[in-house]
């Protein structure tokens, strides 16, 4: 059988737009937000979504006539001590530094790791092709989907923030189930 799998990341925030990191906390959309996620024009069979507000609140506006899966695997990159702070404010910290600059460098402290969303944004992805739909559709967030491309694109995470997705962007994943499968790479 053959998919197309959407992964949408969620529309911009206030939290975005100020230059804020929000990792697993949530800011509310933006009208920027809201008209992105409206602008979404696709009619899939099945709707997944991250737990967090934000995504949820996508969803809802790009499939409103669709029940909302959520699935807290789903979820953006937990950025511990960082969620919250003003990006500009972070610029001189070593640690941040290197999470933008190197990220294949990065060792996590109070944040998740770059390998722990992968893991987990794969196993998603393999539980989706295992599903009897042929269209999905699944909103999460930006660094989660990245972890996801880079992965399936088999690159290293130096490569990571090309893949970084704006307000309500679209990955699309599409070809024989089998074939996906045996496609996916983890780092």
């Amino acid at each position: 059988m053959s998919k197309i799998i959407n992964y949408y990341r969620h529309g911009e925030t206030v939290w975005n737009k100020e230059g804020r990191l929000q990792g697993w906390l949530d800011s509310e959309l933006t009208s920027k937000g809201i008209e992105q996620a409206m602008s979404v024009n696709w009619n899939p069979e099945i709707v997944f979504s991250s737990d967090l507000k934000r995504a949820v609140q996508t969803a809802r506006l790009m499939f409103p006539d669709h029940t909302i899966h959520k699935n807290d695997t789903l979820r953006e990159i937990k950025l511990g001590h960082w969620q919250g702070s003003y990006i500009k404010d972070l610029q001189k910290d070593e640690q941040y530094c290197c999470y933008m600059n190197s990220p294949e460098l990065f060792i996590n402290t109070t944040q998740e790791s770059f390998g722990d969303v992968t893991n987990r944004m794969i196993a998603f992805h393999e539980y989706l092709l295992q599903l009897p739909y042929e269209r999905i559709a699944v909103v999460s967030h930006g660094v989660a989907i990245a972890c996801l491309i880079t992965a399936l694109h088999k690159q290293p995470y130096n490569q990571l923030w090309g893949y970084l997705l704006n307000g309500a962007a679209c990955f699309s994943v599409e070809g024989d189930s089998q074939q996906l499968h045996k496609d996916i790479f983890v780092q």
